[in-house]
C-alpha cells in the first residue's frame, strides 16, 4: 500500500515586482513613518538665534575683526566665559555676518536656549572687543529671541498627509483590480 501524500499548493508566482510592491500595507507602513519623523520631531531641541552688532572704526579693522570672530576656538571660550553647563558643551554655535564697505560687524549665536543664545553673542562680542584696542565696540547687545529659528512648522505634516494620500490611493487601485484577488469557493462543495 502506498502512502498518500497531501497535495502541494502552490501559489502564483507574482508576475512582476510591481505586484510585490503593491501587496505591501502601504498605508501601515506609512503611518509608521509618520510616527517615527512625528517622535523625533518633538523630541528634538528648538534653536534660538540672537545677534550682537560691533562697530568698527574703520572698514579694514571691521574686516579684521569678522575674520576675528570666525575663529573656532571662540565658541569653546564663549562657552567657557558664560560657564556653560556641561550637558550643553559645544551646542552654542556662531557666526559671523559683515558685509564688505561696511564697519558695522554682526556676530550670531545660536542655541538651544533663547537666553543662551543672546548671553553668547554678548559674550562673544565682548571678548572680541577685549582683545582689541582699535576703538571697535560693541553697539548693539543680543535681544532675548522669543521664536525659535528652525520653526518647521506643519511642513513635516503636509508631507505625511501627502504620503499617506499616495498610500491610500495604491492600496485603492489594488483593490479594485479584478484579478488579484481569488475567485469565491462555492459554500456546499467537496
Amino acid at each position: 500500500m502506498g502512502r498518500h501524500r497531501p497535495e502541494r499548493r502552490s501559489h502564483p508566482a507574482p508576475g512582476r515586482w510591481t505586484h510585490l510592491l503593491a501587496r505591501l500595507p502601504w498605508i501601515t507602513l506609512v503611518l509608521l513613518v509618520v510616527l517615527v519623523v512625528g517622535t523625533a520631531e518633538l523630541v528634538q531641541p528648538r534653536t534660538y538665534a540672537a545677534s550682537a552688532t560691533l562697530t568698527a572704526p574703520t572698514e579694514r579693522a571691521a574686516d579684521q575683526l569678522s575674520v576675528q570672530l570666525t575663529d573656532p576656538a571662540l565658541p569653546s571660550e564663549v562657552e567657557r566665559a558664560v560657564e556653560l553647563d556641561p550637558e550643553l558643551s559645544g551646542s552654542v554655535r556662531l557666526a559671523v555676518r559683515h558685509e564688505a564697505e561696511d564697519r558695522e560687524v554682526h556676530l550670531q549665536a545660536t542655541a538651544p536656549d533663547p537666553r543662551l543664545a543672546a548671553l553668547a553673542a554678548d559674550t562673544g562680542a565682548a571678548l572680541s572687543v577685549q582683545e582689541r584696542a582699535d576703538g571697535t565696540e560693541l553697539t548693539q547687545g543680543a535681544r532675548v529671541p522669543t521664536e525659535p529659528v528652525d520653526d518647521r512648522g506643519l511642513l513635516w505634516l503636509i508631507l505625511a498627509a501627502a504620503l499617506l494620500a499616495v498610500a491610500v490611493r495604491i492600496e485603492a487601485a489594488h483593490r479594485a483590480r479584478p484579478g488579484d484577488h481569488p475567485a469565491p469557493q462555492p459554500s456546499g462543495a467537496s
